[in-house]
């Protein structure tokens, strides 16, 4: 609820803020305002919505700063920046099957297999191969797909946490190599609109023709409504960004079921060969 709170701060400021005021000492009067707890948690030190704050206070020109409130007051960020559903179900969903596998595995380990390996032991019969097979590399196994669960846990958590809005750095390895190229350019460009409102072009910094806030510059000298475009590109670059961390949890989801559907083949087998074993035995 973080935005909510920001969209009420930049509210508040913009009718309280005098022109001459410093914006720096207005916001911090605002946030210290005992209202600001009934719009959700205190803004977090590593969150984007308090380094908006922190861009906007530092704004050297106080009608800039000033028109910053005013766009960041109007965009209803909280509705747009909603995490979707789908990702905590994702997210459950993995620990409880992490969690599910290491059970079964536990028992496996520590009550089913030591008593057919004593039944072998007590007639003096072969251990099956499939029984060898398990016991000898039964390590490398649990290592091998502990890894890769753990891993696709990890991936949809720093997925997940994309939508709380942390400061995450371009060099981040999970941004980097862990999620889908889409995924990466769909949150910094969500992140660029975000920013342009407090970070104004200076005189003679040049701006890349393709980029966002080249796009946003040209509109604001056009005299068109940004607040408007900046609404529409967030709608776009959300709706991208969304569709696209849905597709990653996807393939996390199918290719953690396919490890447990491998992994359970692989102790059924296992454990019914001693028991296939005995009754041709008997």
């Amino acid at each position: 609820m973080s935005w909510e709170r920001f969209e009420y701060i930049c509210r508040k400021a913009s009718v309280e803020c005098q022109n001459q005021q410093s914006i720096s000492a207005c916001l911090s009067r605002v946030e210290s305002d005992r209202s600001c707890a009934f719009y959700g948690e205190e803004i977090a030190k590593n969150s984007w919505q308090r380094k908006l704050l922190d861009q906007i206070s530092s704004m050297e020109n106080i009608s800039e700063a000033r028109e910053a409130l005013e766009i960041y007051k109007n965009l209803n960020l909280s509705s747009r920046f909603e995490e979707p559903i789908g990702f905590k179900r994702v997210v459950a969903y993995l620990g409880y099957v992490t969690l599910m596998f290491y059970i079964v595995v536990g028992i496996y380990r520590i009550k089913v297999a030591p008593s057919f390996l004593e039944v072998f032991d007590n007639f003096g019969y072969p251990v099956p191969g499939y029984l060898v097979i398990y016991q000898d590399y039964f390590g490398y196994l649990v290592f091998s797909i502990s890894a890769m669960l753990i891993g696709a846990l990890i991936i949809s958590l720093h997925i997940k946490k994309l939508f709380n809005y942390r400061i995450v750095g371009e060099s981040s390895f999970v941004l980097r190599f862990l999620v889908l190229r889409r995924i990466r350019q769909a949150y910094f460009r969500v992140i660029e609109i975000l920013e342009f409102p407090s970070r104004h072009v200076k005189d003679g910094e040049s701006l890349s023709g393709d980029s966002i806030s080249y796009h946003l510059d040209s509109v604001r000298k056009s005299n068109m409504d940004v607040s408007i475009e900046l609404q529409k590109l967030l709608e776009i670059e959300m709706r991208s960004l969304t569709a696209n961390c849905e597709k990653e949890m996807k393939i996390i989801s199918v290719s953690v079921a396919l490890i447990i559907i491998l992994g359970i083949l692989f102790f059924l087998i296992s454990a019914y060969s001693p028991i296939f074993f005995l009754g041709e035995t008997v």
